[in-house]
């Protein structure tokens, strides 16, 4: 465990050394969720109620996307692409190192540092803008969100992975990146909005998919909307997911590697 702790403290030393690319990052991500907030507000209007969502719900919707988009999206995952083209992951064939404990440490790193700005941005939103946010009415409410949080972070992580190891196969992977992180994770995650407000029948099919129980569900689960049977359900659907994408992601790697032959290296 220590060196994968080494890890984690050198991949925080490195966002230390890139501090503008990391700041002008986090200001793209303050600008996202202050322009989906006032394109909410005007939605709403002089509306205090709108599809099933009361005004200070739908503000800790979108307050609540920004936070779990930096625990949950966000993924230094991607970096395996380029590591497999490179032949860089040969070095992790001949040290005492996981690659998928490695990434997970580099991972953890990168969502320490986003954690604790969103928290910063969130506050200083709700400071300016004089926003109040909805809470839980109990704790276990809070407790299973905490534990739905876990579970969509081990599935983005290893959704990622298996995208990213269709670089064994391809020399570039980016418009799979780019399919999966603008119109399935943005769109179906519910990071633009939730998914409830689409038609009903829309809804369903979504719901069959991994992607509501990275952001969506769990926020449904922070506003209290769902029903006992749902948040069991939507609990299940996830570890189905997490399941089958880690054993997807085992499978790939191991044909992978078979294949791999060392590019670069």
């Amino acid at each position: 465990m220590k060196k994968y702790f080494q890890i984690f403290k050198l991949t925080i030393q490195e966002y230390f050394a890139y501090r503008l690319n990391f700041l002008l990052w986090r200001l793209r991500s303050f600008v996202f969720t202050i322009s989906l907030l006032f394109f909410w507000l005007a939605v709403y209007g002089n509306q205090e109620t709108l599809f099933g969502y009361q005004k200070s719900q739908m503000i800790t919707y979108l307050l609540g996307v920004a936070f779990l988009d930096s625990i949950v999206l966000a993924s230094r995952t991607a970096d395996l692409a380029g590591q497999i083209r490179h032949g860089e992951i040969s070095k992790f064939l001949v040290r005492p190192l996981g690659l998928f404990k490695f990434l997970l440490s580099r991972d953890f790193a990168d969502k320490a540092l986003n954690l604790s700005f969103v928290i910063l941005e969130i506050l200083l939103i709700t400071r300016i803008l004089n926003f109040s946010l909805y809470f839980p009415k109990d704790f276990l409410s809070v407790i299973i969100f905490v534990i739905h949080i876990l579970i969509s972070f081990a599935l983005a992580f290893f959704m990622s992975i298996v995208i990213n190891t269709f670089a064994f196969w391809t020399e570039e992977v980016w418009a799979t990146r780019w399919l999966l992180g603008v119109v399935l994770l943005d769109f179906l995650s519910g990071a633009i909005f939730p998914i409830d407000i689409l038609p009903s029948w829309l809804a369903k099919i979504v719901y069959l998919t991994p992607f509501p129980y990275l952001i969506f569900s769990p926020l449904k689960i922070w506003l209290g909307q769902l029903s006992s049977s749902l948040v069991l359900r939507s609990l299940a659907m996830s570890l189905f997911w997490l399941v089958s994408f880690y054993l997807l992601a085992e499978f790939l790697w191991k044909k992978g590697m078979k294949k791999y032959g060392a590019y670069g290296g």
